[in-house]
């Protein structure tokens, strides 16, 4: 399972506190409905797919009628197989049609629209069966499989798609959902700490490293040969019995012993945390700072995020200079990243919030 985290996509937060669910009779497909481009679905377009879900969360928080405190869906699969979290694993969805049906079924959405990519790509049936496992082993999820439509009045998730639901959601080998193809009983599926991959396919050197680790450790006992670059069932059983022995529990995957590094895990075994940390941004001031027209030093170090990136378009003079005064051309400069940035293009009003803060000097 590829897996991709909501700080993996620039998930914005949540509009208000989303619902716990203890689990649910299964999960609901569904798919946009609008106009998709078949581009994205091209081997090199899987870089434009984190933007699409992005815009997609966006134009959920910005719809005024149904009020959606986040990204309708629980998950969203885009057409290279990719799992992009949305709501998560024990959050009521807002997708299925009401509040009983919301509190009945997950919901996952495939990339695929009324028009423009409408047949779903085997990688991505694959990504919407590692999805429903990840809801079953992780959420609470029962085994019925439908389609929006089932129980409310929809075209969702399309005819291609409802169709491969009606015939029982196999993957494109005839596997069914839960079956042996599927990992149920391992972990398949990647974290990313630091920018460096970790799970089942990561590849490179640090992987090496951390089966090497593992062997020095006394927790090698699953490799027949390696370890090596390439991370397999073998690491995966190897680092699982490794979380144990920290204490952790749950070797299903998804659960805290599951084999798959976690920050502190990866650091107990390693002793470091390899790979580029993320950048210290500063605390966020509060919108206090930023008044049309008042002076505070918080502005000047907004002023050299927007030059450091480009934003600086709008000035008085030959050129936009950083300075703790919130004018009008700094409010415009701002205002011109949030546009760029899907994350933030539902609400550019030029005032920075948290998140236009964090992305603007991260």
């Amino acid at each position: 399972m590829k897996l991709i985290v909501r700080s993996a996509w620039g998930a914005r937060p949540s509009r208000y506190d989303l619902v716990y669910i203890a689990g649910t009779e299964g999960v609901k497909i569904h798919y946009e409905g609008t106009y998709v481009p078949k581009s994205l679905a091209a081997a090199d377009a899987h870089g434009s797919c984190p933007g699409h879900v992005r815009d997609i969360q966006a134009s959920h928080l910005a719809n005024t009628k149904e009020d959606y405190s986040d990204i309708a869906y629980n998950a969203m699969v885009c057409p290279h197989g990719s799992v992009f979290e949305g709501r998560g694993l024990h959050r009521k969805t807002g997708a299925n049609g009401n509040q009983p049906l919301n509190a009945k079924d997950y919901a996952v959405c495939a990339m695929l629209g009324d028009s423009g990519l409408v047949q779903p790509t085997n990688a991505m049936l694959d990504g919407l069966v590692d999805a429903v496992q990840w809801l079953r082993s992780g959420g609470g999820a029962g085994g019925e499989i439908l389609g929006h439509r089932d129980g409310y009045a929809t075209s969702c998730p399309g005819d291609p798609l409802y169709a491969w639901v009606k015939a029982g959601a196999h993957r494109p080998d005839g596997t069914p959902p839960g079956g042996a193809g599927g990992g149920s009983s391992i972990a398949r599926y990647q974290v990313v700490i630091n920018e460096l991959a970790y799970g089942y396919g990561a590849e490179g050197a640090h992987v090496t490293a951390v089966g090497r680790a593992l062997v020095a450790a006394g927790f090698g006992r699953h490799y027949t040969e390696g370890p090596g670059p390439r991370w397999t069932d073998a690491d995966t059983r190897c680092f699982s019995d490794f979380q144990v022995s920290l204490g952790y529990r749950g070797t299903a995957p998804h659960e805290d012993a599951d084999g798959v590094p976690g920050p502190v895990s990866l650091q107990k075994l390693l002793g470091h945390l390899p790979g580029k940390a993320p950048s210290k941004v500063p605390v966020f001031p509060g919108r206090s700072a930023f008044v049309l027209g008042k002076s505070n030093p918080a502005v000047t170090t907004l002023d050299g995020g927007l030059v450091r990136k480009g934003y600086a378009r709008h000035h008085a003079g030959a050129t936009y200079t950083p300075g703790p005064l919130f004018s009008e051309n700094t409010r415009l400069n701002v205002a011109d990243f949030q546009r760029a940035t899907p994350a933030l293009a539902g609400d550019a009003d030029g005032y920075p919030g948290p998140l236009t803060w964090k992305l603007l000097l991260s």
